[in-house]
C-alpha cells in the first residue's frame, strides 16, 4: 500500500499564473487523470459546467498540455537509459534539428530543454545495452558535429512523490519503481499492447474511442485496462503540465557520495520525503549515484533546498551539479517497437 507521510513546516509554493481553485484541480488531476468528469466535479464541489471552463483555460494558457499514462516498462523488458546531451558547433536551428529527430524515435520516452553546461535531456528505452548503443550511435551518426559531448546513466530506482506543493496535503509515496531489476517480465497480447499505445499519449481517451480504432469492444477494454492496473503495468494516470508556464521551476540535483551506505540512503530518502518541494527521487549508475528532483517558486527557495540538504550531509557528499529544466518536447512512457 502506498504511504502517507507528512511533510515539513515549511512555506507553501504558490504560483503567480495559478489560481488556489486551479492548484486544486492540478492536484486532484495528479492523483487520477483519467476520472470522469462527473467525479472529478464532484470530489471538487464545483459543476461539471465550471470544471470544462477551467480545463479549457489551462489548455488555452498552455499550463495543461495533455494527459499520460506511466506504464511500468521495466514490467514489459525494458531498461531507461538516461542521457545529457551538449551540442557542439551549437546553433537554435541545429538544436530544432535534433529534438525534431529525437521526438520522431519509438524509443525515446522524454525530452527536456536543460541550463548549465547542457543542452537537453533524453530519457530511452530499450530492451538492452545493445539497443541504447545503437540509438546512440544512430545519432552521433546522423549528427557527427554537433552529438559529441553527453553523460549516460542508467535509472535503476525511482521512488515518485507527486505535487503535494499544489496543496501542502498529505503526500501519497508510492511503491519503490524499479528500472533494470527485480521485475519479472509480464506477458501481454497484441490486444493489451494496442491499448497502451493509444492510452499512454491520451491518458483520458474512453474506452469507446480506443475499441474503435482497435476492433474490440468497449467492454473488453475497460476490462483489459483494469487488468493492466492490477498487474502494475499501468501505475497511474498523470496530467501533462508544462511548468514553465505555471510560475514554477523544476530542477535535477544529482549527487556523488563517498562513505555511502544503505542505512545513509535510507536516512536520506526519509528526510527527502518531507519536503514538499521534492517530487522524485532516483537512484542511478553512472557518474552520479543519486538525484533529487524539485520544483520551487523562487530561486530562494532553491537555494534554501540544496544548502538545508548540503548542511545536513555534507559530510558525505563529494559532488553535486545543479539542472535547471525547461520546456518538456516529448513525455511517452510506452515504448513503440513493441508494436512493430
Amino acid at each position: 500500500m502506498p504511504q502517507k507521510t507528512l511533510l515539513n513546516d515549511l512555506k507553501v509554493s504558490r504560483s503567480k499564473n495559478l489560481t488556489q481553485a486551479e492548484l486544486i484541480l492540478l492536484a486532484e488531476l495528479e492523483d487520477n487523470a483519467r476520472l470522469p468528469l462527473s467525479k472529478l466535479a464532484n470530489n471538487l464541489k464545483i459543476s461539471q459546467q465550471l470544471l470544462n471552463y477551467r480545463l479549457q483555460a489551462l489548455k488555452k494558457r498552455k499550463i495543461l498540455g495533455g494527459y499520460y499514462t506511466q506504464i511500468n516498462f521495466p514490467m514489459l523488458g525494458y531498461t531507461k537509459y538516461r542521457t545529457l546531451v551538449r551540442i557542439s558547433n551549437y546553433t537554435q536551428q541545429k538544436e530544432k534539428e535534433i529534438i525534431n529527430y529525437l521526438k520522431t524515435h519509438k524509443n525515446v520516452q522524454w525530452i527536456i530543454e536543460c541550463g548549465g553546461k547542457w543542452d537537453f535531456l533524453i530519457n530511452f528505452i530499450a530492451k538492452n545495452v545493445v539497443q541504447y548503443d545503437n540509438f546512440l550511435r544512430d545519432i552521433k551518426t546522423t549528427f557527427p558535429r554537433h552529438i559529441q559531448n553527453f553523460e549516460v546513466f542508467i535509472v535503476i530506482e525511482w521512488i515518485e512523490l507527486g505535487r503535494a506543493y499544489f496543496t501542502q496535503s498529505r503526500r501519497e509515496v508510492k511503491k519503490l519503481s524499479y528500472f533494470g531489476r527485480d521485475y519479472e517480465q509480464v506477458k501481454v497480447d497484441h490486444t493489451d499492447l494496442q491499448i497502451l499505445n493509444l492510452i499512454s499519449e491520451n491518458a483520458r481517451i474512453t474506452s469507446v474511442d480506443i475499441a474503435e480504432k482497435i476492433g474490440v469492444s468497449s467492454n473488453t477494454v475497460s476490462s483489459r485496462i483494469r487488468n493492466l492496473c492490477s498487474k502494475g503495468i499501468i501505475r497511474a494516470f498523470k496530467p501533462l503540465v508544462h511548468l514553465e508556464n505555471t510560475g514554477f521551476m523544476a530542477y535535477k540535483l544529482p549527487f556523488k557520495f563517498h562513505n555511502y551506505t544503505d542505512k545513509i540512503e535510507k536516512e536520506i530518502i526519509d528526510y527527502l520525503k518531507t519536503d514538499v518541494r521534492v517530487v522524485a527521487i532516483v537512484k542511478l549508475i553512472g557518474q552520479w549515484d543519486f538525484e533529487i528532483e524539485f520544483e520551487v517558486d523562487s530561486q530562494q527557495s532553491m537555494l534554501d533546498l540544496i544548502r538545508g540538504f548540503r548542511d545536513k550531509y555534507g559530510g558525505i557528499i563529494k559532488e553535486f551539479e545543479l539542472i535547471p529544466l525547461f520546456h518538456e518536447h516529448k513525455y511517452n512512457f510506452f515504448p513503440r517497437d513493441l508494436i512493430t
